[in-house]
């Protein structure tokens, strides 16, 4: 989120050469680690005879680059920018035996910008992450504004395979609900609304027990221990959720409660077959302290309220046409961002944004999404979310080619529309979003 004005364009020409030619650089390094024969194509390390043991591995570069075009605000001198991000990740997986396996993910990362906050919300996350003891990461370069290269340790997990239970212990990838670009109760490391790439969740730390009952597959029960930094004064921060799950029929449908950094949350998500169509939808309640909350539930600031309601319906036409829209609350958003934007400089309000408590600044969004297979290689989506408070709102179109089983190429393209910022301010939920095209190429082993 960029509440202060970025470079002007005088700077941004100035330190072009260096921050694309670092960019150029770190391209080739990880393009050459991971095209080292015997490394990038490699998969099964070790297989014993009879199938019990397992060591396999799998290797990802990515490279992403934008072209960004910001609003306009006659306050700023700002002009097109560029951004680019390369990303090189391992993933080690082991099956130790027959009931217990292991894995183990290590990613570099490396960001070279123009200006500073391009490719937010389309680059993953580069906040630190709230949710882990330890961030097992570092800097490798950190050539601020304009370039910064990090590597970390995004997987450690091992897991217990029982008939009635599954146990995951370590960093891993929480997902919860069933929203298809927004979530009520998603609150781990959600990804952003607007988000390319979403092959790989933010691993969180945590304990992960599913409990089952053996020969009935229509209810499970969930225990999920999130655990915060630890620093000289200790555990920074926990959370317990306890979830409950059945499947009647056509109805998928869950219940979860418990407390989310020391704060308590309630709330459940539903699914189920309507004729021809899928309809699903979230709710829940977040008790609070009341920072950082512009305004909460039946007019009381200590609890919030969060909501979606969706639906999907494939039109069976050429190769048939996906079409679903959601309707989204967020509580923890503002009533009116171009009335009162004074509370996006709030410290609490920031640090619940960058958490994941939203996934939006205001507090009512409409999307519709429509996607489609072109060919058996090529495949198409646009996107179209709409403020229903400020009448601000963005198209996304993205297209997707599978050239083959080991490169796959992007394109994504927004134009948005609304009130534009004041002096680096924004004034409405997507004017300040800038016109972007986005290309990224993923190579895998």
């Amino acid at each position: 989120m960029r509440l202060a004005p970025r470079s002007t364009s005088l700077g941004l020409l100035a330190r072009w050469p260096r921050v694309h030619g670092a960019a150029l650089a770190v391209a080739i390094v990880l393009a050459g680690i991971f095209l080292v024969p015997g490394l990038g194509h490699a998969r099964d390390l070790y297989e014993s005879d009879d199938g019990e043991y397992r060591l396999s591995l799998a290797s990802a570069l990515k490279g992403s680059w934008l072209l960004s075009l910001p609003a306009d605000d006659p306050s700023t001198e700002e002009s097109a920018g560029g951004a680019a991000m390369f990303r090189l990740r391992f993933d080690v997986t082991a099956r130790l035996s027959r009931y217990l396996s292991a894995e183990v993910a290590y990613e570099h990362r490396a960001v070279a910008s123009s200006a500073s906050g391009l490719g937010a919300g389309l680059f993953p996350s580069s906040n630190d992450p709230p949710f882990r003891l330890a961030p097992i990461e570092d800097l490798v370069v950190n050539a601020p504004p304009g370039y910064v290269h990090r590597h970390e340790l995004d997987r450690a997990l091992l897991a217990l395979h029982l008939p009635f239970l599954e146990l995951t212990v370590g960093r891993q990838a929480l997902g919860l609900g069933r929203g298809l670009l927004f979530s009520a109760i998603d609150v781990f490391a959600p990804f952003a609304p607007n988000e390319v790439d979403r092959e790989w969740r933010r691993g969180v730390d945590a304990v992960h027990a599913e409990l089952r009952i053996p020969d009935l597959s229509v209810i499970s029960a969930d225990v999920y221990a999130i655990f915060g930094r630890v620093d000289d004064a200790g555990l920074r921060s926990f959370s317990l959720l306890g979830r409950v799950r059945a499947i009647v029929g056509e109805v998928d449908a869950e219940v979860i409660a418990g407390s989310r950094d020391g704060e308590a949350m309630a709330g459940g998500s539903m699914s189920a077959n309507v004729a021809d169509a899928e309809v699903h939808g979230e709710f829940a309640l977040y008790g609070t302290n009341g920072r950082g909350v512009d305004g909460g539930f039946l007019g009381t600031r200590g609890v919030v309220a969060k909501g979606l309601l969706g639906a999907s319906y494939t039109i069976d036409l050429w190769r048939g046409i996906r079409v679903a829209a959601e309707y989204h609350h967020s509580g923890f958003g503002l009533e009116n961002v171009g009335r009162d934007p004074s509370l996006l400089f709030d410290a609490d309000f920031q640090r619940r944004f960058l958490r994941g408590d939203s996934q939006i600044l205001g507090r009512h969004v409409l999307a519709v999404v429509v996607s489609s297979e072109l060919s058996d290689d090529v495949s198409a989506g646009v996107s179209y979310l709409q403020s229903l408070t400020d009448g601000s709102g963005l198209v996304s179109a993205t297209f997707t080619w599978v050239a083959s089983d080991t490169l796959t190429l992007v394109l994504n393209g927004i134009v948005p529309w609304g009130t534009p910022p004041q002096e680096g301010i924004p004034r409405s939920e997507y004017g300040s979003s800038p016109i972007t095209l986005f290309v990224q190429a993923r190579l895998y082993d």
